[in-house]
């Protein structure tokens, strides 16, 4: 066989010609990365070349991307007609006593892979000078003098932060902080806004990020858009749930609200009290759900919005748990949000238990209609044996004995678990892989449940921080 005879070379004129014409126009090609149906997608494209880098991060694109992202998803959160959109469990927001500095954060990973997220994940935006009263200024009582920052819930890219003011002055809290001496923010550590909000009438026992677009894209970045509910049960008052809500969109906290508590909707009033030592509320179709206890046995605390006759109706109402569970333990169970696998399902209440070698995974489900309407049911979806979880070999070899359900993170799909070992720092369980892990903490950092709160990002946030602007 004859060698073939070799190709000349090309001059570079000839090969940049060439490579010119082998490249689509920038507009075509943003289209078709518009229609990547992964984040994933997304960036792997945006690697293709500086210009389309640039065309991705472009404000409108993001906004467009998202847009379309959200509608291939069913246009909600949780894939109400298709898969959510996960989220990345980045670590841990957790107390630091020193009230000038912000709260510590760990990350959720202990293999190393912590130390390849940028620097500014973690990095809270600074709380505007004007929160802060001057020194002299004695019209009010005098300066604020706040305590340290406390993470009080985080959803969707978004975080919650407390402090208490502890100047006792009667005319400055009245002035600065109305009825409760505290001030609440929220910010987006992907994208370094931050908003401090008024004061509120409600006693914020328990705090949750209703809805929102947390995505800001810049430059320049458009306000945060989100709905805070501050809620409260009161010893006085049991059978109420007394619930307040703040919307960016206002600036204001909408007036108070007062919805009696019952065991149905339009049934009696029962008195109810939070379960545990801290609310962790989770969030359903614009449902916001607690644990409870209640004289006729334990359930789940519902608080819900409708349209009701043009107007706009708030209801509280408490379910009871699966046949045969009751807190004997509050600290083995924890609500979760649940989406299910098929097509065009919303998500479901979830209530996870951790028994003896077991994890079970109840969901409440619609069960047709009835007399009174839609009925509910519960639905044991998942059971999970101790032995299936593969172990890493850094953990104790009785982890799972005598250890605790602390929450669970929606967006990662993450169960948040405090070992039987108290000098071990929490255990991370991805309930799809199963894979263990523990956080990067050390013994003391994650001590108290009640100082810390998970953060999760969406993959949209995270993609601006990974990749480069030009």
């Amino acid at each position: 066989m004859e060698p073939r005879a070799k190709k000349p070379m090309k001059t570079e004129a000839e090969a940049a010609e060439v490579e010119q014409k082998q490249h689509l126009p920038d507009d075509l090609v943003l289209e078709i990365v518009a229609r990547c149906p992964t984040i994933a997608g997304v960036i792997r494209c945006a690697a293709a070349s500086k210009p389309i880098r640039r065309g991705i991060l472009n404000a409108p694109f993001l906004r467009r991307l998202l847009r379309s992202l959200f509608h291939r998803n069913g246009g909600g959160e949780h894939g109400h007609g298709g898969p959510p959109l996960r989220k990345l469990l980045l670590g841990m927001y957790h107390k630091n006593n020193d009230p000038r500095r912000p709260p510590a954060f760990v990350p959720a990973s202990d293999d190393g892979s912590a130390d390849l997220l940028p620097p500014s994940v973690a990095a809270l935006p600074p709380a505007p000078p004007s929160c802060d009263v001057a020194a002299g200024d004695d019209d009010n009582g005098g300066a604020c003098d706040f305590g340290a920052y406390l993470p009080v819930a985080s959803r969707r890219s978004l975080l919650v932060l407390r402090r208490r003011c502890r100047n006792g002055s009667r005319d400055h809290l009245v002035a600065r902080h109305g009825p409760h001496p505290v001030e609440l923010s929220v910010c987006n550590p992907a994208t370094g806004e931050r908003r401090v909000l008024p004061p509120h009438d409600v006693l914020d026992a328990s705090l949750a990020l209703l809805d929102g677009d947390a995505i800001a894209i810049s430059p320049p970045p458009p306000p945060l858009s989100f709905r805070l509910l501050a809620a409260e049960l009161s010893i006085n008052d049991p059978s109420t749930l007394h619930a307040q809500v703040f919307s960016s969109e206002s600036g204001e906290w909408a007036p108070p609200m007062a919805c009696p508590i019952t065991r149905r909707p339009g049934g009696r009033e029962v008195p109810c009290e939070f379960a545990g030592g801290r609310p962790r509320p989770v969030v359903v179709g614009g449902s916001v759900h607690w644990l409870c206890t209640t004289a006729l046995g334990d359930g789940v605390l519902t608080w819900r919005r409708r349209e009701e006759g043009g107007g706009v109706a708030h209801e509280a109402s408490v379910v009871k748990l699966p046949r045969g569970y009751r807190f004997e333990r509050p600290q083995d169970m924890c609500l979760a949000v649940l989406s299910p696998p098929a097509a065009g399902s919303e998500a479901v209440l979830g209530l996870i238990f951790r028994g003896l070698g077991e994890i079970l995974v109840w969901a409440r489900e619609k069960r047709g209609a009835g007399g009174s309407g839609v009925m509910w049911k519960w639905k044991l979806w998942r059971r999970i044996h101790e032995a299936s979880i593969p172990r890493p070999a850094n953990l104790w070899y009785r982890w799972f004995r005598g250890g605790e359900l602390s929450c669970y993170c929606e967006g990662s799909g993450t169960l948040v678990m405090r070992a039987g070992d108290a000098a071990m720092s929490p255990l991370l369980l991805d309930m799809e892989s199963m894979k263990v892990s523990k956080i990067d903490a050390r013994k003391w950092e994650l001590r108290k449940e009640t100082e810390f709160c998970p953060y999760e990002v969406d993959l949209l946030s995270y993609m601006l921080f990974v990749m480069k602007r030009f």
